[in-house]
């Protein structure tokens, strides 16, 4: 759906500008600097502060119901987009924006991940009454690292067509230092995900084509949804306030800087050869399995076996 309210025209520059700004902006002292450096795997927490209310979005705030559905957050490379403004919604954004289910982008998150593009995800609580200073935390910490830096997600915004908030590609490092952010905390914005009419907090309108992201705007009328007037401004405000924090201690994202490997010998079932398992760290401080068979002494070059268990190896 289209909410372009205003009839001033804007130049390309400054449209490209002002969408920009409809992702993400710092807060204050945000972001705050660490020594911690990106060499180094990290987790963030993730909290999500409601500012959507009657007081400070009043043009037809809804009378009942006002929530947010889960939220989906992830960590990526430069290569992944999960949304963007002016992108197309994928089925994944469609079914958050429209019924706050994230099963299915969830399924595009992981299949980024089977390809290297997406390190981790968490997901953020709902928010069943969306009052001033409501919350969405995540279950458990955001791992990051070196070359998974940037962090996209959403949650729906109800009742509504197809609104949604939340931010893409927020970065969580800093490049001239090359360490982790202590503290990044933003304003966020909704969104349209332009799969479904309508200018109100209404649903069940008919599909539209194309689903093309957009922001609100402006415009000239402060008759619009999520507008207020400041003096003689007129502006978009937030919804709400979006905050990241460095949990160096999170024992899930930790990077272990010793050496991790544990060796033993189990006998083959037919064979009777000895064969020797080798431990490694995976994500998440989860041990899997490196095997290679070895001669029935334990000597011998043996024949080494590239695949790696998936389950943690046994008897450690």
């Amino acid at each position: 759906m289209k909410l372009l309210f205003s009839t001033i025209i804007i130049s390309s520059f400054l449209d490209c500008a002002l969408a920009d700004s409809f992702n993400f902006e710092h807060i204050g002292q945000s972001p705050r600097g660490s020594d911690v450096p990106t060499s180094r795997n990290v987790g963030y927490s993730i909290t999500y502060t409601n500012k959507w209310t009657a007081q400070n979005h009043p043009f037809r705030y809804p009378s009942s119901d006002p929530h947010y559905s889960s939220f989906l957050w992830a960590s990526h490379s430069s290569d992944y987009v999960m949304w963007e403004n002016g992108g197309t919604a994928t089925r994944g954004i469609e079914n958050v924006a429209e019924i706050g289910s994230i099963g299915a982008l969830r399924g595009e998150v992981q299949a980024e991940q089977n390809m290297g593009n997406v390190l981790d995800d968490v997901v953020g609580s709902m928010i069943g009454t969306a009052f001033d200073g409501a919350t969405s935390i995540s279950n458990e910490d955001l791992c990051v690292d070196a070359s998974h830096p940037y962090v996209s997600g959403l949650g729906m915004l109800a009742p509504s067509p197809d609104w949604f908030s939340g931010a893409y590609n927020v970065p969580l490092r800093d490049e001239t230092t090359m360490t982790w952010y202590r503290r990044v905390k933003v304003n966020v914005y909704a969104w349209d995900a332009g799969t479904e009419d309508g200018d109100n907090y209404q649903f069940n309108n008919p599909a539209t084509t194309g689903g093309v992201i957009s922001a609100f705007m402006a415009g000239d009328t402060e008759d619009a949804v999520f507008v207020s007037r400041n003096g003689d401004t007129l502006r978009v405000l937030p919804v709400a306030e979006l905050l990241f924090e460095l949990e160096e201690s999170s024992e899930k994202c930790a990077t272990n800087t010793e050496d991790p490997t544990d060796t033993f010998l189990i006998t083959a079932r037919r064979s009777g050869n000895l064969r020797r398992r080798d431990c490694e760290w995976a994500r998440g401080r989860r041990r899997r399995c490196r095997m290679e068979i070895k001669n029935e002494d334990g000597e011998g070059s043996g024949r080494p076996v590239s695949e790696q268990c998936p389950v943690a190896c046994a008897g450690l």
